[in-house]
């Protein structure tokens, strides 16, 4: 019984395994203040490929934007992070405009309405995180452009 046990839990990775910060050798990470950053990277997954960001406090996703392009692009709101919210902008440069008016108008607002008590507490200086917005939308349009897989399938 423990070697299935040891067996099933190799195969059954925890959500925390996959980390984009452990695993990713493009993701540049963008600090806010202690505990609170964007991960940008380029992400692939069966349902596409693009440029992600993702605003994470404590190791935790609050907000996580997929630019896939037309029908594919989509976000995650936590703590129903399972569920795909896809965008009504089909090219990937409309949906990074997009991505970066949700995260000025509605970053802060998500980590306010989290269950972990620290992240409802994290008060951003707002001068810092709108300057770090500025740079995830640098890194997020530079990944659409430069990336080879995106230039020939673009959507």
């Amino acid at each position: 019984m423990n070697l299935l046990r040891k067996i099933f839990k190799k195969l059954v990775r925890k959500k925390s395994d996959f980390r984009p910060d452990l695993i990713r050798k493009d993701l540049q990470i963008i600090p806010i203040e202690y505990n609170l950053r964007f991960l940008v990277y380029w992400k692939v997954l069966e349902i596409g490929k693009g440029p992600a960001v993702i605003l994470q406090a404590f190791d935790t996703e609050i907000l996580k934007f997929d630019c896939f392009g037309k029908s594919k692009g989509h976000y995650h709101i936590a703590p129903n992070d399972e569920f795909r919210l896809f965008f009504f902008e089909e090219a990937v440069p409309e949906q990074i405009n997009r991505t970066i008016t949700e995260l000025r108008h509605n970053g802060l607002r998500y980590l306010k309405q989290q269950a972990d008590p620290r992240i409802k507490s994290l008060r951003p200086d707002p001068q810092k995180y709108f300057e770090a917005i500025l740079q995830a939308e640098k890194l997020l349009t530079h990944f659409h452009q430069t990336v080879e897989e995106l230039k020939t399938s673009e959507s």
